[in-house]
């Protein structure tokens, strides 16, 4: 009996292992009897030994405090722990040093397209005969053309005249 007293001033962690949506927490003290557990003050029945299962865990429903303890006499020897998880069903654990792997070489493919890219539409541009800006390169001329005159403006696009003028005018209310 001094033993278990003894054992309640030295606090032992938890081991928990959170798998899927399984959790299961084993209980830090060494008991002699059978060791109960307890949520959030409320013993939990069928639940008894040194680990305690938790299936398909919730993080609203399951999370609060926990407790591994065993009546000995009139004496009750408990450790407490608080426990708040999130669990999935298909999450996957991975390191930092794969984390830091996935990101230089999702930097090094970028890099490498670039550079990719780049020297291709460098070596095109090389490749292409010089093209000539006049009317028909789909270039316009630059300054006054003394060959010709300007050219006619697009029918499409030519002023409205006075007697069409009421058709059009509650289309757009700005000033003529």
């Amino acid at each position: 009996m001094s033993s278990v007293l003894a054992d309640a001033d030295e606090q032992k962690p938890y081991e928990v292992s959170i798998s899927g949506n399984t959790v299961e927490l084993t209980c830090p003290r060494e008991f002699e009897g059978e060791i109960h557990w307890k949520q959030n003050d409320e013993q939990m029945k069928g639940y008894t030994g040194k680990q305690l299962l938790l299936e398909n865990f919730s993080e609203m429903d399951n999370s609060g405090y926990y407790q591994c303890y065993m009546t000995e006499g009139n004496k009750e020897a408990a450790h407490t722990l608080y426990l708040k998880a999130r669990v999935c069903q298909n999450c996957m654990e991975v390191n930092l040093m794969e984390v830091a792997t996935i990101i230089v070489v999702d930097i090094c493919v970028t890099l490498g397209l670039l550079l990719l890219v780049y020297y291709w539409s460098k070596s095109r541009k090389a490749k292409a005969s010089p093209m000539t800006r006049g009317a028909g390169a789909g270039g316009r001329p630059r300054g006054q053309n003394k060959g010709r005159p300007p050219p006619v403006p697009n029918p499409d696009y030519e002023p409205i005249r006075k007697g069409q003028r009421d058709l059009y005018a509650g289309l757009n209310q700005r000033g003529v």
